[in-house]
């Protein structure tokens, strides 16, 4: 049984994820920790993960059937879902459905050190990096940007991976940029330490709208020297979720979770360090922004979750 988890650039936190789950859940021929029920996947499963240019690329092609499962960022999960943003175009993916909430990431508005910005409002007139058109960073930084009633119209809008963005700012070519990530994150950090940029909060506000919109967005309070010399902040918090067809048979889709949430794989999942803190079995069922698979159903039912 092959089975294949898109994540997102190699760079990114996806990619971890999706390489930790793959590894707790396959049930190769002879592998010795299978041998205890429950502890791997399906009998035969083999999951890998592989890179993907992100979330909205992920959805599509877990609807269409190109691959079995993809994690995508739960902002971007429900608009396909529904049809709406960026899959206005391709209409409603209802063929989507979920197996588990998987790890947090954080938003961050990293400005230019020179810049002068200090809050939302101040992006006015400003050069300001949101990513690639069709990325989930995109369509989150314009979700804030909406919630804050700033109008795009009034940005100087660079798209841009995050990491060029970074070499962007440093060089002077960009005011601030948005990433999402577990915090800290690496380039963000160097700019910092550096003395070239800092990481500033969101308007409370716009959070609030943020949050009442979308069951996947949450409040996020960065404690002080998260980056070098950095006060407290705060900002949006982004739930992953982890999506397959709903085709998958059911008895599949339960033994993956029966493994992944084994008390006896706790342990691979928490060698992600931070990111396995918001990996919770607890919450896998919570708030999510399209329906559980039926195997899904059936599990966290019989897990009483």
């Amino acid at each position: 049984i092959s089975i294949q988890i898109a994540t997102g650039p190699v760079s990114g936190s996806y990619l971890r994820v999706g390489e930790t789950v793959a590894r707790i859940i396959s049930n190769p021929p002879g592998l010795a920790r299978c041998d205890e029920d429950g502890v791997c996947g399906p009998k035969g499963l083999i999951a890998t993960s592989r890179s993907s240019s992100g979330s909205m690329a992920n959805a599509i092609s877990v609807n269409s059937g190109r691959v079995k499962s993809a994690i995508v960022q739960g902002d971007i999960a429900r608009a396909a879902f529904d049809g709406a943003g960026p899959f206005k175009k391709t209409g409603a993916l209802k063929n989507l459905r979920a197996l588990a909430r998987l790890h947090d990431e954080t938003l961050h508005l990293v400005v230019a050190s020179r810049s002068g910005i200090k809050r939302l409002g101040d992006l006015k007139g400003k050069r300001v990096g949101i990513d690639g058109a069709k990325s989930g960073t995109n369509f989150t930084a314009r979700t804030v940007l909406a919630a804050a009633h700033i109008a795009t119209g009034r940005l100087r809008l660079s798209y841009q991976t995050p990491e060029k963005a970074a070499e962007d700012l440093r060089d002077g070519k960009l005011d601030a940029y948005f990433v999402i990530g577990a915090a800290p994150i690496g380039s963000v950090d160097g700019l910092v330490r550096r003395g070239q940029a800092r990481v500033i909060g969101l308007d409370a506000k716009a959070i609030a709208a943020a949050v009442k919109k979308n069951p996947m967005f949450h409040k996020v309070a960065l404690p002080g020297d998260t980056y070098r010399r950095s006060k407290a902040l705060t900002t949006l918090g982004v739930a992953s979720v982890w999506l397959v067809h709903k085709d998958m048979s059911n008895d599949i889709a339960y033994g993956i979770l029966r493994s992944l949430w084994n008390p006896a794989n706790r342990g691979e999942l928490n060698r992600l360090g931070p990111l396995a803190d918001s990996i919770q079995v607890e919450r896998a069922a919570e708030n999510l922004p399209l329906p559980l698979h039926d195997g899904a159903q059936l599990f966290y039912a019989e897990a009483d979750r």
